[in-house]
């Protein structure tokens, strides 16, 4: 029996705890906009996730962090496979503890719709030395993709991102152009 409604009235950490104490299986999905995620339970036990390009404890993170949304149970859909092996308990408080962490970085960085790119530096980029995972980040700096888009757009959790943004803002290798406004135009932030 399927069921559904909006995150602002059931919280998802509330939803997970019922149908692990239900026993429930089937599939979560989670709607936010555009962004679809899935949350797939075998007898109550959470035991796969999927969100953009993330699978397991990963995506479940980022969809635990949702506040806002629609969500539907479907016990029609069931899980194919497990890439979740902790409880659903233990995902939730680690996800809490990572939502903490994201905020905690917030305050350091510019607004999440700031538009980032690549500063003019004196060295050539051959000469930075950067990990692969920070010169995937670079990659996505187009002068296009806020700080949320350049999360959303990585295949690693928002905080490792944020916190490679922070670390190359910090350094002088990125610079804020503009930010995205509600309406999805630039504005520029020399205005």
């Amino acid at each position: 029996m399927p069921f559904d409604g909006e995150l602002q009235d059931f919280g998802l950490a509330d939803i997970l705890q019922m149908l692990q104490m239900g026993s429930r299986t089937g599939a979560l999905s989670l709607r936010r906009g555009e962004e679809v995620g899935t949350l797939y339970f075998r007898e109550g036990e959470l035991v796969h996730a999927t969100f953009s390009n993330l699978t397991g404890e990963k995506a479940a993170y980022q969809l635990l962090r949702w506040q806002m949304g629609r969500f539907r149970f479907d016990t029609s859909i069931l899980p194919t496979r497990r890439s979740i092996t902790i409880s659903a308990t233990n995902l939730i408080l680690e996800a809490a503890r990572r939502a903490d962490e994201v905020e905690g970085l917030k305050g350091g960085m510019p607004p999440e719709k700031t538009i980032l790119q690549l500063a003019d530096v004196d060295t050539s980029m051959e000469n930075i030395q950067l990990k692969p995972n920070e010169w995937k980040i670079i990659s996505l700096i187009d002068g296009k993709r806020s700080i949320d888009q350049i999360c959303v757009a990585c295949s690693q959790e928002k905080v490792d991102t944020l916190q490679t943004l922070e670390k190359l803002l910090s350094h002088g290798l990125l610079q804020p152009i503009g930010a995205v406004s509600d309406s999805d135009e630039l504005i520029d932030l020399e205005e």
